[in-house]
Formats: C-alpha cells, structure tokens, sequence
C-alpha cells in the first residue's frame, strides 16, 4: 500500500495477478504503463460495501464443486480460449500470447463442458478458476443455488442481463499451485523450423493433386468423384447461402472475438447505483 500511495497520493486501483503479483497502472505522458507493487504471498478476508456491513461476502469462498455457482466479485487474471487452444489477450500490444503448457486436464475439461464455444476465464491469485456461462448443464443446481447468492453478487448479474449478457458465474476448479506459463506471439517475420519449412513445402507441392476445387467458391470439394464442378454435390453451397451457414473446414479456424466478460458497462451502472466515478483507464 505504501509503493501504490507512492505512485498515486489518493490511492487508486491495482491488480493481483494469479501468482500474486500487484501491479498499477499509472501516467506517462499521454498513455499508462503497467508497474511492479510488489507480491501478495495470501489473500483472504472480506470484502465489505461502503456502508453495508451486512451485505459482506467472501473473498475466497470454499466448500465449492466445479459447475457451483460462484458467490463471490467475479475478477482476476483474464485468459480465453477455444477448443484445446489457450492464450492470454496483451490489452497494450493486443497480441495474443499462446499459453505453451496448456491448463491442467480437469481444468480444460470443465472449460469445456461448461463452455463449449469457447471463451474466457478468469484466475484467481490462489489458483481457482472461474468463468462466465449463458446456459447450465443441470439447471436444478443452478435454481438451489442462485437464491442463496449474496445480494451483491446477485445485483451484479441483473446488471449484466440488463445488458442482455445472460450469463452465470461459475467455479470451475483450482490449479493447485500449477503454473500457468505463456509464450511471445507468432509474428509474420519469424524464421520457420526445419520441421515447419518441410510440412509447408510437402502440402503446397500436393496442393490439388487429391481433390477436386469448385473455382466460384475456391473452396475444396466434398465430391472427389466428379470433375464436373456444376453436378449437385461438388458445388460448397455457392449461391444459396449455405456457405455462410456452414463454412467448410478451415473457414472457421480464425478464433472468434470473445466479448463474453464485459466491464466498462458493468462500471457505468455501478457508477449510477452507487453514485462512484471510476476512471476506466486506470482500471484496465
């Protein structure tokens, strides 16, 4: 607290990473820059509206199974991902920063179960992972589970489906102390491996020797048996629209943009509800 006061004399927002680190965002000339506070070894307590002692609610609940509602601040260090892909969105560089190691077995399962369109998720510094879900495999739970919320975490998901972002925080599990490690982003000017020069040179030699191409769509053919791109079957949908309903393989392999964890709307409710004025860059 004394480095951040250092640097921000009325105080101001920091973040804790999931190994704990605290960093800050603070003013340098017309843009900010991320600074090191210092490392937070544990986390626990309360966290206690101005003036609403009653309505209190656990930092680091307990007692949790994967798919439990989640009845604490829905925060932490943000990642996303789609099928077994994981990354972590650099909102300086907006790079993406593929996570080299993967996440746990269990961790990427429940990932999937619960949110099989990918996504993103939240971890917290001591190691529990959380995300954000439009539908819930066994509704029962959900409805035993959503009255027992306390009145904040409540107040917060009717914010955000006022918005029309129905979606339900949910546990996932706990990392265990594993470390979530990631890499620099590929970039266009990178040196190809030895390996990647060979696939690259072996699929564009063969490139069209084993199947048929429909020139209007430039897509591969499902129809190997017909050099005649006008017979029904070897055309991919061009003209009626099917392209766009079901785009062939590879069509879809460009990760979607995930805009399923929302903030700055969530801050301007916030803002009317409770009469407060935070300053969105400094919360990034």
């Amino acid at each position: 607290m004394d480095r951040l006061l250092d640097h921000k004399r009325i105080g101001g927002r920091f973040h804790v990473t999931e190994r704990g680190d605290a960093l800050t965002r603070v003013e340098n000339g017309d843009e900010y820059e991320q600074i090191y506070l210092g490392r937070i070894d544990e986390l626990d307590g309360e966290l206690v509206p101005d003036g609403a002692e009653e309505y209190s609610i656990d930092l680091q609940p307990d007692g949790l199974e994967p798919g439990d509602l989640w009845p604490s601040v829905y925060d932490g260090s943000r990642y996303s991902f789609v099928g077994d892909r994981f990354w972590w969105h650099s909102g300086q560089s907006h790079k993406r920063h593929p996570v080299s190691n993967g996440l746990p077995t269990d961790i990427e399962q429940s990932l999937q179960r619960y949110k099989r369109d990918g996504g993103s998720f939240r971890v917290l510094p001591w190691g529990d992972v959380i995300t954000l879900i439009p539908l819930h495999p066994t509704p029962e739970k959900v409805e035993e589970q959503f009255n027992k919320l306390p009145r904040v975490v409540r107040n917060i998901i009717k914010l955000r489906k006022d918005r029309d972002v129905e979606m339900l925080p949910v546990y996932i599990g706990s990392l265990d102390g594993y470390q979530i490690e990631v890499n620099d982003p590929p970039s266009l000017t990178d040196r190809l491996s030895a390996e990647e020069e060979e696939s690259l040179n072996s699929w564009a030699q063969n490139l069209g020797r084993t199947e048929t191409r429909s020139t209007s769509a430039h897509k591969v053919s499902k129809d190997t048996d017909s050099e005649d791109p006008t017979k029904e079957g070897n055309m991919s949908g061009t003209g009626d629209g099917e392209n766009e309903k079901n785009p062939e393989q590879g069509e879809d392999e460009k990760p979607p943009e995930l805009d399923d964890d929302p903030v700055n709307w969530i801050m301007e409710d916030m803002e009317d509800m409770d009469g407060q004025n935070p300053t969105r860059q400094d919360s990034a």
